[in-house]
């Protein structure tokens, strides 16, 4: 039975093999996404650029209402702001819908 450092030893030159192990693997996971890359023409900045971008940042939501007096918009959501709380909202819409009654 192996005595406390041997065990030692062991688990350290296991613990170097695992790394070896797992950078080879990773050199060989990286050669195969350049390869995919190459072959169908995905450049760097496609791959870490807008479309990572886009699904990490949620998209602002347009601005639907207006004030005139000031110029401040609002887009409908959260809590409304001051100069429309209360207020008819169709009087502010920035763009009023096609099919909204008279």
């Amino acid at each position: 039975m192996p005595g406390l450092k041997e065990l030692l030893a062991q688990r350290e030159a296991l613990q170097q093999e695992l790394e070896q192990a797992r950078q080879q693997e990773a050199d060989r996971a990286l050669r195969e996404i350049v390869a995919k890359m190459r072959e169908y023409k995905i450049s760097l900045q496609e791959l870490i650029g807008t479309r990572a971008h886009a699904r990490l940042v949620p998209p602002v939501p347009n601005a639907k209402y207006r004030d005139p007096a000031t110029g401040a918009t609002w887009s409908g959501r959260g809590r409304a702001p001051q100069w429309i709380a209360d207020k008819n909202r169709d009087d502010f819409l920035i763009q009023p819908s096609l099919f909204r009654s008279q």
